[in-house]
């Protein structure tokens, strides 16, 4: 086989198949020897032919090496990597605390978010936290005495589970939620109670006025000496009864102008922190869904 006949089969294969021979290609035995021969190896073969460039590699050199390249750019997954730093401690609003800080009676507590590099027990469930999975931890101060060494304490450290906490917080969110509904049932009630009063006392300034007009009244149909003898009585009534309407329009008065709008701008500022709570709660919920259907899968 000649230099040109090779040079035209290596064409032919390439055209065909769309791809370089291999060294050890099945059924190209003579054509790759003759190549090696004439042109020392294929890979000059191939350059001959133009169809090995300086910036195109055989697929026997180019494939180890796109495995190489693969297997370093292999994206590590993890269920924690969507999450940022720090992400679950801000949203159970587990402040950190300075050491410099003086203590306080309950102890000074310092809390962090980290990823297990070896197994700890859940605080709450007693479970174990097994290592590469994330965790929140606490180093609580448990007051001692003060004695002549200074200030004495024992330090103790909990590993929590992130769904733990994130479970607790959900009941107590949900607590929260009921007192809350039941604080405003106990204001509306406490509404209730006000205008039934003021209804009572529209009707004891009716009654007083009703009165005022038939003293009067009688007074004034009265006689000569008997408005003589019944005018000091007449004055007390008038007295009396405008004296109470006065005082009943003012308890009116600071009823509707102070404890029923107190209590519903309470009411107000309670249904905008149900909402708020409803809404934590519900980041919450569905951080627990995503962190329990991953750990099942």
């Amino acid at each position: 086989m000649s230099s040109e006949d090779t040079i035209l089969g290596l064409i032919k294969f390439v055209s065909e198949t769309g791809r370089l021979p291999k060294t050890d290609e099945p059924g190209l035995e003579n054509l790759i020897d003759s190549a090696k021969k004439q042109f020392g190896s294929l890979e000059n073969a191939l350059r001959y032919a133009g169809l090995l460039t300086p910036t195109v590699k055989t697929a026997r050199t180019v494939r180890p090496r796109q495995l190489s390249i693969t297997h370093a750019r292999a994206p590590k997954t993890s269920t924690w990597s969507k999450y940022p730093k720090d992400y679950f401690l801000n949203l159970l609003n587990l402040k950190r605390t300075s050491r410099y800080n003086s203590p306080v009676p309950d102890g000074n507590s310092t809390w962090w978010e980290r990823r297990a590099n070896m197994q700890y027990q859940c605080s709450t469930c007693k479970k174990i936290i097994e290592k590469g999975e994330k965790y929140i931890g606490r180093r609580k101060l448990r007051p001692g005495r003060r004695g002549i060494y200074g200030y004495r304490g024992t330090y103790i450290t909990d590993y929590y589970h992130i769904v733990c906490l994130l479970e607790k917080a959900k009941a107590e969110i949900e607590k929260n939620i009921r007192n809350s509904h039941s604080e405003i049932n106990d204001i509306e009630k406490e509404i209730t109670h006000f205008n039934e009063e003021m209804s009572l006392k529209r009707a004891q300034v009716e009654n007083c006025r009703t009165i005022i007009r038939q003293v009067r009244e009688d007074y004034e149909r009265g006689r000569f000496w008997r408005k003589i003898g019944g005018w000091l009585g007449f004055r007390y009534t008038l007295w009396s009864k405008n004296s109470e309407i006065s005082r009943l329009e003012k308890e009116m008065a600071h009823i509707g102008n102070r404890e029923i709008p107190e209590r519903e701008t309470r009411i107000t500022s309670l249904k905008g922190r149900i909402n708020n709570l409803k809404h934590h709660l519900n980041e919450i919920d569905t951080r627990i869904q995503e962190l329990v259907s991953s750990q099942q899968s």
